[in-house]
């Protein structure tokens, strides 16, 4: 990648990208299945190419990903509502950012940190091997030595984590979490909204419960080649009221379907998470 014009690595992410599209038929088949929930209008035809596009844009934020950390290429970002971006960084208190597997995590992460101007803590999951867990590692541990407020933090499925979260809430720190992905050990909770069933992990709920932390959405949209939006979300959690972790997710699930209606092509979960909601 280092000597290949980036056009032309571009034009091989798509026929690579269809050869793992058809070979991958349990992950194919899943995010079909999402965007048949999310986006019936669809039609089958135009769901099996929505679900290509999927793939595709994944491929792409992960190649953005790979010059940004190996060849110190440099992103351009934008944020359409910057008034809601300095309300969160002046809050005076711990904030909660929610936020879902859309763009590309790693460097929405190291954006955000670079920018925010206060420490931020992220959530992340164990990778599925053991060798590739100690690979991702080491370049996140890299990640946080450039970018010296970002620590980034792993869910083994222990209850330790969530109580370190919350101490760091309690302390005035930012935390992110990842609101829409239910993997391995993370605890789901089902929801509905607008004739959908969501399974959404629990864990940011309890948190935003016990800390009591309010609560921002955030979404990474790609707009291209190392181009980036960021959409800052209003609170959609008071801070001063108690909430119970149910109500979070009601709160949160119709931020999270809104942007999803819009940016299906963006939503890089490759397993059944939201199905059409059965009529009685």
């Amino acid at each position: 990648m280092g000597v290949m014009p980036w056009r032309l690595a571009i034009f091989f992410t798509w026929p690579v990208t269809l050869v793992i599209y058809l070979l991958a038929t349990e992950q194919r088949r899943a995010v079909t299945g999402n965007l048949e929930a999310l986006r019936p209008d669809f039609g089958p035809s135009v769901g099996w190419w929505a679900g290509f596009l999927v793939f595709v844009n994944f491929a792409l934020t992960y190649l953005d990903r790979l010059w940004v950390m190996h060849f110190n290429r440099q992103v351009q970002w934008d944020i359409p509502h910057i008034e809601r971006f300095e309300q969160l960084r002046a809050c005076p208190e711990g904030v909660l950012i929610f936020t879902i597997h859309s763009g590309n995590y790693d460097i929405g992460a190291t954006l955000f940190a670079s920018k925010f101007g206060r420490r931020l803590h992220t959530v992340r999951a164990p990778e599925q091997t053991e060798q590739l867990q100690k690979l991702r590692e080491q370049e996140l541990r890299e990640a946080e030595r450039q970018h010296p407020m970002l620590r980034v933090h792993y869910n083994y499925g222990d209850n330790h984590l969530g109580l370190e979260l919350c101490r760091l809430l309690l302390q005035g720190e930012a935390v992110a979490v990842q609101g829409d992905r239910v993997l391995s050990a993370v605890s789901p909770i089902t929801m509905c909204h607008q004739g959908r069933v969501y399974r959404i992990p629990r864990g940011p709920l309890v948190l935003a419960e016990v800390s009591r932390a309010p609560c921002y959405p955030i979404f990474l949209e790609r707009l291209g080649r190392l181009h980036y939006r960021i959409h800052v979300g209003s609170c959609f959690s008071e801070g001063t009221k108690r909430l119970r972790a149910e109500d979070v997710g009601a709160r949160w699930l119709p931020v999270m379907h809104e942007y999803l209606q819009e940016h299906w092509d963006q939503w890089f979960v490759f397993e059944p998470l939201v199905q059409l909601q059965a009529h009685r």
